[in-house]
């Protein structure tokens, strides 16, 4: 034992090393300091931060913004309803809103603010969920908000196979139990969708409708709902189109409000007078949300040569051909079969049912 603390180097010895040690790395960090500029030293230490996170780190995080490939993102969307029935006590902070601009006593729901944090557990599994924004690029309108989604790292795979679906499964449950509709209107100024809340008394019961076209619509639009998972497996988008056609006041409009109570989906009234080209047309087609109701009023009397609804096929010229070849390219994104009305343009053939 003596003899091994004989073999210890003194304390001298250690304080000299350290000292000589600790001035050459005072001499390297100046050299650094001098040949290599601050931006290059911060962007390297930030790439070492990155490498030990990322292979020494058990958390993973998955990034899941609002829009996917320029469309809404539905994954997105169906976290946002998702998550507001998971807030508990470990939840720091709540948002709260209605929009029901009609009724000021209107219960307010809760919503998941900018940076708070809700922890949910999915078969034995930690969830941490954060919603995040970042600021909009240079002359964009919106901000880009995203939900930041940390698990360990060998839960990677369960998110994707089960956690992720069983999340949509909820949303679409609570969409269709949803107590508030809204309507929405195209702003052209601001390049974006308006809402407010949708309140219409109109229903299958209580509309005056022959019942065997009532029973038609019903039975289609159950169908309709039912085979969704039919759609994607045949490569079919899944929607559906009708065309409600007669003089103003004969009901369309209650008709279209029965459907979207019956189903509970939200409305997108667009007006085609308003649309200027086909790209700006795509851009808002795609900036609706799926399980909703795209309304065109009017659509034979949209465009500049259009004949009056009274008006019969009679002297149609080269202009009405070319009037109705635009109107063909405005709604051919609705793909149906039906046959075609002579007093309607060709377009309307796109469409499933025809009422009248």
């Amino acid at each position: 034992m003596a003899s091994l603390l004989k073999e210890l180097p003194s304390m001298t010895t250690i304080l000299s090393v350290y000292a000589s040690l600790s001035g050459l790395s005072m001499l390297i960090r100046t050299i650094l300091n001098e040949m290599i500029p601050r931006g290059m030293r911060d962007f390297i230490a930030t790439k070492f931060s990155d490498f030990f996170a990322t292979y020494f780190s058990s958390d993973f995080t998955f990034f899941i913004e609002d829009r996917w490939q320029a469309v809404e993102n539905e994954t997105f969307r169906a976290v946002e309803v998702y998550l507001p029935t998971k807030v508990g006590p470990s939840t720091k902070s709540l948002l709260l809103g209605t929009s029901d601009t009609n009724n000021i006593t209107a219960p307010p729901k809760p919503g998941i603010p900018i940076d708070a944090k809700v922890i949910d557990f999915f078969q034995g599994m930690r969830f941490e969920w954060t919603l995040c924004e970042k600021e909009a690029k240079k002359y964009s309108f919106r901000q880009k908000r995203y939900f930041q989604l940390k698990c360990k790292k060998n839960c990677r795979e369960h998110v994707m196979q089960s956690y992720l679906p069983h999340i949509s499964k909820i949303a679409g449950s609570i969409l269709d139990r949803r107590e508030t509709l809204n309507i929405y209107t195209y702003d052209n100024e601001d390049s974006m969708w308006e809402s407010t809340v949708f309140k219409h008394p109109a229903t299958f019961d209580t509309l005056a409708m022959d019942p065997d076209q009532k029973k038609l619509i019903t039975e289609d639009l159950d169908l309709f709902v039912q085979r969704k998972e039919y759609f994607r497996s045949v490569g079919r988008a899944w929607k559906r189109g009708y065309l409600f056609y007669g003089p103003p006041g004969t009901g369309k409009s209650t008709l279209v409000a029965a459907i979207a109570n019956y189903l509970r989906f939200n409305i997108y009234d667009l007006q085609l007078q308003g649309v200027r080209n086909d790209s700006q047309l795509r851009r808002i087609l795609t900036s609706t949300t799926n399980r909703s109701i795209l309304l065109i009023e009017d659509i034979d009397c949209s465009t500049k040569y259009s004949r009056p609804r009274d008006q019969k096929e009679d002297g149609k010229d080269d202009s009405d051909n070319d009037d109705d070849d635009q109107l063909d390219k405005k709604i051919s994104f609705d793909p149906g079969v039906s046959e075609f009305r002579k007093n309607l343009s060709p377009s309307l053939s796109y469409l499933d049912i025809n009422l009248y």
